[in-house]
């Protein structure tokens, strides 16, 4: 594809936001998966040796320059100056079919002043997990960062133990972080968190570009903080463990960005914590929703040379707001419920510590709730534990409070809890599978993942083989806790 469609934005920035890098290629690469359906939704074509020579770090088209971004950021509740793009680059970014701009970072690059004494590489294992999670998030319907391509190579990188190494390349509307603005907080000037407010304007929130200065970057911020709170209640629904929420983890354009040992609940474990290095539970499942609201009061403050603190109140009050209404909705799409009200609100909550007690399925509890007040309706009691002496009778008076809620809802609920309780989610077991044969030079079922995954809702018609992967996993493949490593 020409160059053209190419360019590099973040480059006109001060030079002290970035340094240029020259890229440490992977050398003996291969490419074991580009991503088409996200290359036919940019409207954009590369052909297997061009995107090659893009993900293994070799050749850039021209327009392209690869650079390292400087953040700072809070790590488990405490501020570290010293970060920055220390494994990957921002290349550029390519114009969609809308000639909106989209970021191109390489992950897995080699190393830059940023590294802090790492190697500055990917591993196959880190990528194939963050490859396989964007698809799964994005047709689950939560905003999200995804891969366009995905490289190995045989040469070994030392982690806990010898892995082969990788690079890919990520897609974002904005690689742009809360610790960006963290840093010119500390370090910068007005004027400079002015110009990095306005490319994030331009970039991400092109609507905000008529407003007055004054107005602005209130309003750049009211729509971060809501972004961030849309995305987290997504996360809820689907039950999703992001796992490391630090805020140089966090977009300014309200996407799942730098994944980690994130996990999709097993059992419905409400203090889930999926990070073995989080041994507070600080990032735990129930804790995202307060942890979102931590990091975007540390952002208002990072925004406060150019906001007032009315506005910063305002903005707080936006998200917990915007948070609650959406997980309301959310939520109550899973339990084909319309018109949610309060009620629903203590129903849910209800509902979900009782399947905590009862070390039921998130994921098969939903999917089989579509069978109820139906001929197939045993599908689903037979879930529960209703002869469990100390659990059933809580569960038959759930029964009959359901029942009851449901019977003012209209037959379309039926259409609706289906279109919202998936039957294929990326449990850690699974993408672990994907991983070890991957790393014996079987990519087969990652290209069967990456296509099942587009489809999460099984119709009728759902091949058998996927029968397996319905059903809650056995004792020994759930639960798996990751660290951070990369």
């Amino acid at each position: 594809m020409s160059s053209t469609r190419f360019t590099q934005t973040y480059s006109e920035l001060p030079k002290h936001f970035y340094c240029l890098i020259s890229t440490e290629p992977l050398q003996s690469a291969q490419l074991i998966h580009s991503n088409q359906k996200l290359m036919n939704e940019l409207g954009i074509q590369i052909d297997d040796e061009r995107l090659l020579q893009m993900t293994s770090g070799h050749q850039f088209p021209d327009n392209l320059r690869p650079l390292a971004q400087k953040y700072t950021g809070h790590q488990f509740g405490y501020y570290n100056p010293d970060l920055g793009d220390g494994r990957g680059v921002l290349l550029g970014q390519v114009a969609d079919k809308q000639s909106q701009l989209w970021d191109l970072h390489l992950k897995g690059s080699g190393q830059t002043p940023y590294s802090r004494r790492g190697d500055g590489r990917a591993v196959l294992r880190s990528g194939v997990r963050e490859y396989l999670i964007g698809e799964a998030l994005h047709y689950l319907g939560v905003p999200t960062t995804r891969c366009l391509s995905l490289c190995s190579s045989p040469e070994p990188v030392q982690r806990e133990q010898l892995e082969p190494r990788a690079s890919y390349i990520r897609v974002a509307k904005t690689h742009i972080r809360f610790g960006h603005f963290e840093w010119l907080k500390q370090k910068g000037t007005l004027a400079e968190q002015k110009q990095l407010a306005d490319y994030v304007i331009n970039q991400v929130y092109p609507d905000l570009q008529d407003i007055g200065e004054t107005e602005r970057y209130s309003a750049l911020l009211k729509r971060i903080v809501e972004n961030t709170a849309i995305m987290i209640a997504g996360w809820q629904k689907v039950g999703f463990c992001h796992g490391v929420m630090n805020t140089d983890n966090m977009s300014v354009a309200g996407e799942t960005f730098d994944f980690g040992p994130y996990a999709f609940l097993d059992d419905c474990k409400v203090h889930n914590i999926c990070n073995h290095s989080d041994t507070e539970g600080r990032y735990a499942f129930s804790q995202q929703p307060n942890i979102g609201l931590w990091n975007c009061q540390v952002l208002c403050f990072a925004f406060s040379d150019m906001v007032g603190q009315a506005e910063i109140d305002d903005a707080l009050e936006l998200f917990i707001n915007t948070f609650n209404e959406q997980y309301l909705q959310n939520m109550a799409e899973k339990f084909g419920l319309h018109n949610p009200d309060a009620e629903d609100r203590q129903l849910i909550a209800d509902t979900l510590l009782l399947m905590d007690k009862s070390n039921l399925d998130f994921h098969y509890f939903f999917s089989q709730l579509t069978f109820f007040d139906s001929e197939q309706e045993n599908r689903f009691l037979d879930l529960l534990p209703l002869t469990d002496s100390s659990l059933s009778a809580q569960w038959h008076h759930w029964l009959d409070r359901f029942r009851n809620r449901i019977a003012q809802q209209s037959p379309q609920r039926f259409a609706q809890l289906t279109a919202n309780n998936p039957h294929l989610i990326l449990r850690n077991y699974i993408a672990q599978e994907i991983i070890e044969a991957a790393e014996k030079q079987d990519f087969a079922p990652l290209t069967k993942w990456m296509t099942a995954l587009q489809t999460p809702v099984l119709d009728e018609s759902f091949q058998p083989c996927w029968e397996t992967y319905i059903k809650p996993p056995k004792y020994h493949q759930k639960g798996m806790a990751l660290s951070c490593s990369s």
